[in-house]
């Protein structure tokens, strides 16, 4: 599949208020959803597309707001949630703290202030464990790639092309972000759990610190013990 990706400074206009309250999440607070365009300067053609779930619109549901929003789409390479209205393109403004929740993919997206490798960090992360004390999330990004070029002169190069980052699991505590620890060590250090009742719920219940839901599974238990 071929994606059209168009290079150029992004064009941000307020679209024009025309309710106030939550009849419509796009009016709503008269600013929420803010203009995207992208003028045409350089075009070129890149293999596969940016969205991490589909490239479809698709209904969600956001807190506080009317369920007659409209439909999203997430862009893991510019991390964006858009939109479509009148043939243009459009993105969602970062209210941080907004939860997106994808209806038919089960799937809450929340938009975070957080800290990675000393960087600081304002985006979406998908929402696995949502607890007042500890709280974890994915991180998904599709990166661009650069296409091999033909080692011959009457070969054809290789466009450039979308692939998909490994998902980053990030574990929250307090303020803190950190990434998901690799060991029950590193869990008792950050955590003050008892070690060997930890080291038996891992064992007992054969939990990898790699698969998804057995990370799942291990902070609802961290969660729910006395921090």
């Amino acid at each position: 599949m071929k994606y059209f990706v168009v290079f150029a400074l992004l064009m941000f206009q307020s679209m024009t208020s025309a309710q106030v309250g939550n009849e419509n999440v796009s009016f709503s607070g008269g600013n929420f959803f803010l203009r995207a365009s992208r003028p045409t300067t350089i075009e070129y053609i890149i293999d596969g597309n940016p969205y991490v779930n589909s490239k479809e619109f698709k209904q969600v549901i956001i807190p506080g707001y009317s369920s007659n929003s409209q439909k999203l789409r997430y862009n893991g390479y510019e991390d964006e949630m858009e939109f479509e209205a009148g043939g243009e393109i459009y993105y969602a403004t970062k209210e941080l703290g907004l939860k997106i929740t994808f209806k038919d993919l089960n799937k809450t997206y929340e938009i975070l202030d957080y800290s990675y490798d000393n960087k600081k960090r304002i985006g979406y992360l998908v929402v696995l464990v949502d607890h007042p004390e500890v709280s974890l999330y994915k991180r998904e990004r599709v990166e661009l790639l650069k296409g091999e070029k033909s080692p011959s002169a009457f070969g054809k190069d290789a466009n450039d092309y979308f692939a998909k980052e490994r998902d980053l699991y990030l574990v929250k505590k307090g303020s803190e972000f950190f990434k998901f620890p690799k060991n029950s060590k590193e869990f008792v250090e950050k955590f003050p759990v008892d070690k060997p009742h930890f080291q038996k719920f891992i064992k007992t219940n054969k939990l990898s610190v790699t698969k998804e839901e057995d990370m799942i599974k291990i902070i609802s238990f961290v969660a729910n013990s006395s921090l």
